[in-house]
């Protein structure tokens, strides 16, 4: 795993020490666990999880 992370770091072109290195592959799997425990719940598939801002211009006649 550390190969692996080394590899994505070294792509995108960011340092990192041998240890964050370690530690980035340490917390791989807790990481991942927690992303899967966000798709888990079928009820909330479709629901969004922040709000958006819709940039949509509407023009509103209020001087009448």
């Amino acid at each position: 795993m550390s190969e692996t992370v080394k590899t994505l770091l070294e792509l995108s072109a960011l340092p990192a020490s041998e240890a964050e290195i370690a530690a980035y592959a340490a917390g791989f799997e807790f990481q991942r666990a927690g992303v899967d425990a966000l798709y888990a719940v079928p009820e909330a598939r479709y629901a969004s999880p922040a709000l958006h801002f819709r940039a949509a211009a509407r023009i509103v006649d209020w001087a009448d």
